[in-house]
């Protein structure tokens, strides 16, 4: 009968152990000194070798030899506290514990995952593991540790099992596969190695499936690939080459490729630390990095800074934590993208800085971020810049104090000429949002509305996620708020140019209206609404940025009028019928008197 390769080679002598040479050098001279303690505490990480530990222990406390054939003995006893975590079973434990061994000379409790028994039944343990017969002792293994009580782990000796290195585990499944005279490619090993998270158990299982997988009857990296869900290293390098370099589309057809693959969106995040770690390493410890792929990370790592690689890291750390809470990770795995490659204009906007020599510009340009599709990268980093007033302020005031004129009198081709036709506008700011809010007419949005399914389905499955997740809410005959469902999406879809020409242009073939497009959060939005209602009926809005929002004039003097007059019947009907143009028929008029 086949066994499977963890228990055919499961270590039977301290010698056999790898990785915890510290516990068992401590245990080994506990016997020596003839000093062994009544009750001792395994924990660390699963498939570290604490169970193995455990009856190699209790094997040599009872004198047993290490080429018996016997696997099980009368004196010592393996308890699952996962299925025996009652009261009643651990009182029978502790009536058994009074009688005398019958083979040997201690009777030796192994109970494993002993963070599962339950209060009652630590209470019931406690006295027995204070003061045990003198011919008892107890050996308890946990993978949580923090669930057991201080009253228990203050009688026990507690050793920590570490997670197995990555090179510990490969010499140990090459040792096996040759033992077992099964051919093999080193590379694969390392990814099964990784795979195991430390845990050598894990990874002679993944092991037993690559084995069986094989149709060669060598174990392939390609199967270890399909086995744990892990990508190519070209694969990773790929992806974030097309983020960094803000080709988003490609970015989502890779992330679209890895799922029709069958990879595991989480272990492709967690990947992609590894790698931003090596680009970062290998610029000031390259011996350090020893992937496969050396060339090609040392290539992408001169192409960025470190800081770059920092930023990135922080964003992909951020979204594995949520990746793991959620049952769609895929769709994080998109948002980062995206929200790595918004990043990156921020530290380029600073290297610009850093770089110019100091244009000074006096008029200021609009807050609002631009997208142009049709720009190239270093175009859409200098349009970035001109539409940043802050940097265009810290520049005019070092001109200022250095009493430097500029050299160069050349106006933008903005000032100059007249612009080319740009598709993908869009904006984000709240002062957008109120143009259309005043303008809005409810047969315009519905008209978008019906038209809206179409324009979905019309979109790349690169840029799909950003669309089903939006609507609009709002239109004019000349602007278009766009809602979306997650805080980060809308400057995420501001930024992604495919994203924003297609709607524009698809907005234009169905409606024949060219919009200024505005894209706003869910949250947001409602507190727009609300506050223009607010705001048209002269009630104080108390959110700090919509005080600071201004309306066009012709809003303002209709809101001053209201305050001046709020209980005229004329200007409570305008602020029904502007409440209806905007927001259609939901509104409903309330008499405060009744």
């Amino acid at each position: 009968m086949y066994k499977a390769l963890y228990r055919q080679y499961r270590p039977r002598t301290f010698s056999d152990l790898v990785g915890q040479t510290v516990i068992a050098q401590t245990l080994e001279n506990a016997l020596k000194s003839n000093k062994v303690g009544h009750a001792y505490l395994f924990a660390g990480p699963r498939g570290t070798g604490k169970t193995s530990v455990a009856k190699i222990f209790a094997r040599e406390i009872e004198g047993i030899p290490d080429d018996t054939d016997r696997e099980s003995f009368s004196d010592i006893i393996e308890i699952d506290a996962a299925s025996n975590n009652g009261v009643d079973e651990i009182r029978n434990l502790r009536d058994a514990a009074n009688y005398a061994p019958i083979e040997y000379q201690f009777k030796i409790y192994i109970i494993d995952e002993v963070h599962m028994l339950s209060t009652g039944a630590f209470n019931a343990l406690l006295k027995t593991i204070e003061e045990p017969p003198a011919q008892v002792k107890f050996i308890l293994a946990t993978t949580e540790p923090q669930k057991i009580p201080a009253t228990i782990l203050s009688r026990v000796q507690r050793f920590d099992f570490h997670r197995i290195d990555v090179d510990q585990i490969v010499k140990r499944l090459e040792f096996v596969l040759d033992d077992q005279k099964i051919a093999y490619d080193p590379a694969a090993l390392k990814i099964v190695a990784n795979a195991s998270d430390g845990g050598l158990r894990d990874a002679l299982s993944i092991l037993d499936q690559a084995v069986a997988i094989t149709k060669t009857g060598r174990v392939e990296l390609d199967d270890v690939f399909k086995i744990t869900g892990t990508s190519p290293i070209d694969q990773q390098i790929g992806f974030l080459q097309h983020v960094l370099e803000k080709q988003t589309a490609k970015a989502f057809k890779d992330i679209h490729k890895l799922l029709l693959d069958g990879k595991d969106p989480i272990r492709f995040a967690e990947d992609l630390l590894v790698l931003l770690k090596n680009l970062m390493l290998i610029k000031i410890a390259p011996e350090l990095v020893s992937e496969n792929a050396f060339n090609q990370i040392e290539n992408l790592s001169k192409e960025f800074s470190n800081s770059v690689f920092e930023q990135a890291i922080d964003d992909v750390s951020d979204n594995l934590m949520k990746m793991k809470q959620t049952t769609r990770p895929e769709l994080y795995l998109e948002i980062l993208a995206v929200k790595i490659a918004s990043r990156l204009k921020k530290v380029d906007q600073k290297a610009i800085q850093a770089q110019t020599p100091s244009p000074a510009k006096t008029e200021m340009s609009s807050s609002a971020v631009l997208v142009n599709s049709n720009a190239s990268p270093a175009e859409s980093m200098a349009s970035d810049f001109d539409n940043h007033p802050q940097a265009q302020v810290d520049i005019a005031e070092k001109n200022e104090k250095s009493n430097q004129v500029p050299e160069s009198t050349e106006k933008p081709a903005s000032q100059n000429e007249e612009p080319l036709e740009s598709p993908s506008l869009a904006k984000t700011d709240d002062d957008s949002a109120w143009q259309v809010m005043e303008a809005a007419v409810k047969s315009e949005l519905q008209a978008v509305k019906d038209a809206w399914p179409d324009i979905v389905a019309d979109f790349d499955e690169s840029v799909a996620m950003l669309a089903e997740n939006s609507e609009p809410v709002a239109a004019s005959q000349k602007g278009l708020i766009i809602s979306f469902n997650h805080p980060e999406l809308a400057e995420a879809a501001a930024r992604t140019p495919d994203f924003v020409a297609k709607l524009s242009e698809s907005l234009l073939d169905l409606l024949g209206v060219k919009y200024q497009l505005v894209f706003i959060s869910e949250a947001d939005w409602v507190t727009l609404r609300k506050n223009y209602i607010l705001k048209l009926r002269g009630a104080k809005i108390e959110d700090k940025s919509t005080q600071e929002t201004q309306l066009p004039n012709s809003t303002q003097s209709e809101t001053s009028k209201a305050k001046a007059t709020p209980a005229e019947s004329s200007e409570n009907r305008d602020v029904v019928d502007k409440a209806k143009k905007l927001f259609g028929d939901i509104v409903k008029v309330k008499d405060e008197n009744k």
